[in-house]
């Protein structure tokens, strides 16, 4: 289909030896001709253009059906059990509800864990490379390009709701995984050659964020968006209602981070030393004491957080295998929430659902848990 949408209201070129004006002019012989041929070029036109589109996108749909095996997805006595089935790694787990999505090597998957349901999001048309989603209430935002080391990247939105998908915006060189808070969307990108910009977009209607000119990962929730400035940090933090830009203080942020994750006014992290031990701390953006929630931690994998539990991962040397934990913020000790085989590389939690990413080396795979109340 045209890009341009006004290209079908275009008069085409008058034919050899006629000029313009009004066509049914009294006095001008084969006025009404000319009217009727106009009207079946242009007739002519769309129809070739909307059976070349549709053409188009069902051979896309054919090839992607054909080449991109789904994983097999198993329902177990605590949750799901997803496989891959080509060998391609899973990575960037993404979890909001029942909705969960993950990236699988240059496919975005979207699993509905009550329904049972799997639909491939991703690559759109003409696509070959994608970057890991991001999911909310409504919007999954995720972004693609025709090659990994793109310089014209764009971001694209699904709304879970409607089974939609369009372009968000077009966003240039990929700097950062993408961050959803109900209706806002928020990245690290540079367009040409400029300077790296936190920015992002209201999803429904394509509004562009300013967020800060530099470089950083962002998190966001509910209007407060924070990035770290580093692999290793400093924080800081921007509330979008009021444009206000401060530094997040915290302690014993040494070593490098592992991942972080904001929920509410409260952010979470992990690092690790420099002899590879972990530890899972907490703090509020507006200043207060840093937690420490675990340490000693081997193989830590996450945090994520979801405003109620904070969820890790971390080896188990007595079964070769690894451990997804969990603590609450409002007090008490950590807990198990399941053993994991192989060795877990991505964690995620919403709603008292746990979800992570475990692999063997050779395969990769996905399993859910409900979190103990």
């Amino acid at each position: 289909m045209t890009d341009d949408p006004g290209a079908l209201r275009h008069a085409p070129p008058l034919p050899a030896g006629a000029t313009g004006g009004d066509a049914d002019a009294p006095g001008r012989a084969g006025g009404a001709a000319l009217r009727r041929s106009w009207l079946r070029a242009v007739l002519a036109s769309a129809l070739v253009l909307v059976a070349g589109g549709a053409l188009g996108a069902a051979g896309h749909h054919l090839e992607r059906a054909y080449g991109i095996r789904p994983p097999q997805t198993t329902e177990t006595a605590t949750g799901w059990h997803i496989a891959g089935l080509h060998g391609q790694p899973f990575s960037g787990l993404a979890l909001h509800g029942t909705r969960l999505l993950w990236h699988n090597g240059p496919s975005i998957e979207y699993f509905d864990l009550e329904s049972g349901k799997l639909r491939l999001l991703g690559p759109g048309p003409g696509m070959r490379a994608t970057w890991a989603p991001a999911v909310g209430r409504r919007y999954a935002v995720w972004f693609e390009a025709e090659r990994s080391n793109s310089l014209a990247a764009r971001a694209v939105a699904y709304d879970v709701e409607r089974g939609r998908r369009w372009t968000l915006a077009e966003i240039g060189a990929v700097y950062s995984l993408p961050a959803v808070s109900e209706g806002d969307a928020v990245w690290c990108s540079a367009t040409e050659l400029t300077v790296p910009r936190i920015a992002g977009a209201h999803i429904a209607d394509g509004t562009a964020l300013k967020i800060a000119g530099e470089y950083g990962i962002p998190a966001i929730a509910d209007g407060l968006v924070v990035w770290a400035r580093g692999a290793g940090g400093p924080f800081a933090a921007h509330e979008m209602s009021s444009g206000r830009t401060w530094p997040v203080v915290v302690q014993g942020l040494v070593g490098r981070m592992t991942r972080f994750a904001l929920a509410g006014r409260t952010l979470v992290w992990g690092q690790l030393d420099s002899g590879g031990s972990g530890a899972v701390l907490s703090a509020g953006v507006d200043g207060g004491e840093t937690r420490q929630l675990a340490a000693g931690v081997i193989g830590l994998a996450g945090p994520a957080f979801d405003g109620t539990t904070v969820v890790w991962a971390e080896r188990d040397d007595g079964t070769g295998g690894s451990r997804v934990m969990g603590r609450r913020l409002d007090g008490g000790d950590a807990f198990l929430i399941a053993t994991a085989a192989g060795e877990v590389a991505e964690v995620t939690v919403s709603g008292g659902v746990a979800a992570w990413i475990a692999g063997d080396g050779v395969t990769s795979w996905i399993d859910t848990a409900g979190v103990p109340r």
